[in-house]
């Protein structure tokens, strides 16, 4: 063998024989760490500084054969080590200790924040509080909308650490009930469109499609048959990206529809159109005409010029409802008033002949009407169920006579006298009684002028004329009076109708003559 590898193998030997003899005091250092129980740190650093110094003293003659140099400086380092050896062992102790603290502090107080698309909720413990309940949320939200929600995990939620000392701490069902609870939440909707405006959100397809078919259900009637059925606006229930805050319930859907909207009306007038033509067509007052169109050019007449355009807002129904269809009803037929000229009465008297009757038809008509209005009406057939009877006044056109006394008086009634002038039962009675029904038209005896018409005393309802030249006439215990204090009336003219007022023992005519206010015989006059 040649002196070099004999050289060699000595080395090896020399080097294998310091790592374990190293390895050996690093177990009896870990061995008498055990031991020392409380001083465990404090040796564990020595233990690591004496296998150094043995690793280095390896180093450092391992290096030799580079240079000694390098070796110097190796046991330099060993030495500032040696020298710095307590402090190296306290800052040690104090930076585990200061993590251990660290890692109490963390796992106390040291929370996560979470937040459904940036808006902050809560406070939790793990994310899995809130990640292991995500389904359960989505489902309960489904459920109580109506509408399909799911909440993404990664997309929707972020968590952020957070110092929790003194603030509360959601549970599973804190969390589940602030999710269900937000408004803003993302969801699928379905909008109710009507001419291009959404009026409303609802959870469903078919919710939508119920609203519509309510609207529908109000202006069709079960029994009936209808050749036509329609909306008038273009409507449609279409899907929309929403927010739970913005979906509405059926009934407030139906409020809205139900509540009816602003819509503007236009006209192009015409020639000679005035504001009240223009109102009628717009279906709005003449102010409002003029209030909306403050432009329009008015001729000097009063006239709008032709051409221009008229604009009215006013109240119209969200969804109009076009029903066409054969309706079957029952109509009134009203009377008309025909007046028949007399010569038989005087100007100025009339009366109902015969007292007007409203009949009835049964009428077949195709219909068309909108949200139950009619705005067309065509007649199939009809049936008169009860004949229309018409009103007949007779209107007299005879010259009256003169409102004068002609000095010569007439019966008041046509009437046999019953009861005379003269003493009866104890006391004078002043004039003559002729019965009568009541209702008996009563005629002024003469011409003159009413000076009493109304109650006087026991005569109940009366009237008195003066006739001039001292003459006076009483008629007493009537129904109803024709004529007012100061009317001018002439012979002959219904003055009155017989009844019973008064002290009065049955319907008749009272009847008096005065000459200078004194009683006499009404027989010496009639």
């Amino acid at each position: 063998m040649a002196k070099w590898q004999a050289i060699i193998i000595e080395k090896l030997w020399f080097i294998g024989a310091i790592i374990i003899e190293g390895l050996d005091g690093l177990l009896d250092d870990i061995g008498d760490l055990i031991t020392a129980g409380a001083w465990w740190i404090v040796d564990l650093a020595g233990s690591i500084i004496v296998v150094y110094d043995k690793i280095a003293d390896l180093i450092s003659w391992g290096v030799s054969f580079f240079g000694v140099t390098i070796g110097r400086k190796i046991h330099q380092g060993r030495m500032e080590l040696l020298k710095y050896r307590r402090q190296l062992i306290g800052g040690a102790l104090y930076m585990i200790i200061g993590g251990a603290l660290m890692l109490w502090v963390i796992a106390h107080f040291v929370d996560y924040s979470y937040a459904y698309n940036g808006r902050t909720l809560g406070i939790v413990k793990e994310q899995r509080d809130v990640l292991e309940i995500l389904d359960l949320i989505s489902e309960e939200l489904t459920q109580e909308y109506g509408s399909p929600i799911a909440i993404d995990g990664n997309e929707d939620i972020t968590f952020s650490p957070i110092i929790s000392y003194g603030k509360e701490i959601d549970d599973a069902d804190a969390v589940l009930k602030k999710f269900t609870y937000m408004g803003d939440i993302q969801t699928k909707g379905y909008g109710i469109i009507v001419d291009d405006v959404k009026i409303g959100t609802v959870q469903s397809e078919k919710v939508g499609n119920e609203i519509i078919d309510s609207v529908i259900s109000k202006y069709v009637k079960k029994r009936s048959k209808y050749e036509e059925v329609e909306i008038l606006e273009d409507v449609k229930v279409q899907e929309i990206d929403t927010t739970l805050a913005k979906i509405n319930s059926k009934s407030a859907v139906m409020k809205i529809i139900d509540a009816g909207t602003t819509k503007s009306f236009t006209i192009i007038s015409e020639e000679g159109e005035t504001y009240k033509s223009a109102a009628k067509k717009l279906e709005v007052t003449e102010r409002e005409v003029k209030r909306m169109n403050p432009e329009i050019v008015v001729s000097d007449d009063g006239k709008i010029e032709a051409g221009q355009t008229l604009i009215a807002d006013r109240e119209a129904p969200v969804l109009t409802v076009k029903t066409v269809g054969e309706e079957t009803f029952a109509e009134t037929i009203k009377y008309e008033t025909k007046t028949i000229e007399s010569d038989s009465y005087y100007e100025g008297e009339q009366f109902v002949q015969t007292e007007g009757k409203n009949g009835k038809q049964k009428v077949t008509a195709r219909v068309t009407r909108f949200n139950g209005e009619l705005v067309e009406r065509v007649d199939l057939d009809t049936e008169v169920i009860q004949e229309v009877v018409d009103k007949i006044i007779i209107k007299g056109t005879k010259e009256r006579p003169k409102t004068e006394g002609t000095g010569t008086f007439i019966k008041p009634v046509n009437a046999a006298i019953t009861w005379g002038f003269g003493w009866r039962w104890g006391r004078m009675h002043e004039g003559v009684d002729m019965p009568c029904p009541t209702g008996t038209p009563v005629h002024a005896s003469d011409g003159g002028t009413v000076k009493i018409a109304g109650w006087y005393y026991g005569y109940g309802l009366c009237v008195v004329i003066d006739h001039g030249g001292g003459f006076s006439t009483l008629y007493g215990h009537n129904s109803s009076l024709n004529v007012s204090v100061g009317d001018k009336v002439y012979q002959g003219q219904v003055i009155a109708k017989a009844g019973s007022t008064g002290r009065s023992t049955g319907s008749h005519c009272h009847f008096e003559v005065h000459i200078n206010g004194k009683a006499v015989d009404p027989k010496k006059y009639l």
